[in-house]
């Protein structure tokens, strides 16, 4: 369908359009929108299109309401710079930038046998060796940021299990287990809005986008893939980098 051909409901516009003077600095942090008569008037449309559109952008984080008040631009939220790599793990870039910094397990048991049929063939792994899956929810400036699942080898890590409730970093945890240059191949980027049980867990609404990283990690010398890593980030908290690998 062509942009031409394409129906632009007012309720569209009009968050288009309130989202474009924030971005072009018409409006900043701290400032007023018009309220949802003028909009509305302005636009010509019905007032709950002009309801609706500031909803949304409340949903998005970009504005706030004050009841009795109106609406207002949010002060951004502050971003962290995160290069996307497969081979420096996510407390260490935390560290390096001193970001106050937290990684708490939600999960630690066996991957369910759906996961296992998913992952077993990137993992290379026989139909009898079982998957291993943590999940830790990345936690920065107090913030909840990021959910990282890893989905791991039980052959190649046979005390995972007894050893669950130290895996907040699984790359400490491979080095210590002697597999100590990594490496990140396959990388794969892309985008999802997050499910209800995401929204819970990240405390962010149906309209802040995730950036879903997934990589495999294997170990240089010995050429096993040890790991699938899937992480979902909060696209309004990270500014990414992408850099090259060897």
């Amino acid at each position: 369908m062509s942009l031409d051909n394409m129906e632009i409901t007012k309720e569209t516009l009009i968050r288009t359009r309130v989202q474009e003077m924030i971005l072009q600095g018409e409006l900043g942090p701290g400032d007023k929108l018009p309220s949802e008569n003028e909009l509305a008037e302005e636009y010509r449309a019905k007032r709950i299109d002009a309801r609706n559109a500031l909803v949304q952008l409340e949903k998005m984080g970009i504005v706030y309401g004050r009841q009795g008040v109106g609406r207002f631009v949010n002060e951004p939220l502050p971003t962290i710079e995160f290069a996307v790599t497969g081979t420096t793990s996510f407390s260490e870039k935390m560290q390096e930038q001193n970001i106050p910094y937290e990684s708490r397990i939600i999960y630690a048991d066996y991957a369910s046998e759906k996961e296992r049929e998913y992952y077993s063939e990137s993992l290379r792994v026989a139909d009898h060796v079982k998957i291993f899956k943590v999940t830790r929810l990345r936690i920065v400036n107090e913030v909840p940021c990021a959910i990282h699942s890893s989905y791991i080898r039980e052959d190649l890590f046979p005390d995972i299990y007894s050893d669950k409730d130290s895996l907040q970093s699984v790359y400490n945890y491979f080095k210590t287990s002697g597999h100590e240059q990594l490496s990140s191949k396959d990388r794969i980027i892309s985008t999802q809005f997050p499910t209800l049980e995401e929204m819970r867990i990240l405390n962010c609404s149906e309209l802040v986008p995730l950036l879903v990283f997934e990589t495999d990690t294997y170990d240089k010398q010995t050429g096993d893939c040890l790991e699938r890593v899937k992480i979902l980030y909060r696209s309004d908290l990270f500014k990414h980098q992408l850099s090259d690998e060897s």
